[in-house]
């Protein structure tokens, strides 16, 4: 059993799988969040399922004590990071630079996020704590929150040969579709729910199709209802991805290279993964 406490840094939009490792980590001792509003569904999910969770501030990381065996400490960052890629990339970096020192591995459960997270030598050149990213078995890093649960670029790349000019809606996306709409950059600027910008783009390339990506993880009737509305909100066609595309892959390979990471240790000051490292 791995020792130490994992430290995740994660974006709201992937909180499905972050519940769903936690929830299948039966040597896990302690779950520490930091509790803000962008951890706000993330602790609900969690108690839901029987997680007990121990709301932190982040003044409080310093002074989290260090009990035996296994522990988990969670920070959500905001999805309106994704407005801008560099200040994503710069306020991850930040966050990890926070738990440095206080958490034995580091995992960003990001992908490439618009190349936000291209450069990680650099961002993340003063830590000393490994840190892993989210990759495929190939070793790269995944794209972005489509293609976690796809498996990675390979599964993205099926995906869009498959349904191509066809909006993808994952259960995250679908259960937060208008705020994230809203904290897109081609949105900027216009009013909290008006969607009229988006409506005149998607006319003028032609998307008028929407496909639902049962991941297994979530609420799926959430996914139904949301996946609905936005089709009804902009007249698209509703589609459900078939059987065969999905996978955990992705999120247990991350998970099981932190475990490791905690149990044999890594000098240095950041973790590039293996080529390939196996699911649990």
């Amino acid at each position: 059993m791995g020792q130490g406490r994992l430290g995740i840094i994660g974006c709201p939009v992937l909180e499905d799988e972050i519940v769903y490792l936690l929830t299948s980590d039966r040597d896990l001792k302690d779950v520490f969040v930091v509790e803000d509003d962008n951890s706000e569904k993330l602790i609900q999910k969690l108690r839901a399922k029987g997680v007990p969770i121990v709301p932190i501030k982040e003044g409080d990381i310093a002074g989290l004590p260090n009990g035996a065996g296994r522990s988990v400490l969670v920070w959500m960052k905001s999805m309106g990071l994704h407005e801008d890629p560099g200040e994503l990339g710069r306020e991850v970096s930040r966050t990890v630079m926070a738990l440095d020192g206080h958490c034995s591995v580091i995992l960003l459960f990001y992908g490439l996020c618009g190349n936000a997270f291209k450069d990680m030598d650099r961002l993340l050149e003063p830590v000393r704590t490994p840190v892993v990213i989210l990759r495929d078995e190939e070793g790269r890093i995944v794209d972005d929150c489509i293609a976690v649960p796809l498996g990675g670029t390979d599964g993205y790349l099926r995906l869009l040969k498959r349904y191509a000019g066809v909006f993808y809606m994952t259960p995250a996306w679908a259960d937060n579709w208008r705020t994230l709409f809203n904290k897109m950059e081609i949105t900027r600027g216009t009013e909290m729910g008006d969607l009229d910008m988006l409506r005149m783009i998607f006319e003028m390339t032609g998307y008028n199709r929407v496909l639902m990506i049962d991941t297994g993880l979530g609420d799926r009737e959430v996914l139904r209802t949301r996946t609905h509305e936005f089709a009804q909100e902009f007249g698209f066609r509703e589609l459900e991805l078939e059987p065969g595309f999905v996978s955990t892959a992705v999120s247990d390979a991350a998970y099981q290279r932190c475990i490791e990471l905690m149990e044999h240790g890594k000098k240095g000051r950041g973790e590039e993964g293996p080529k390939s490292v196996p699911s649990s």
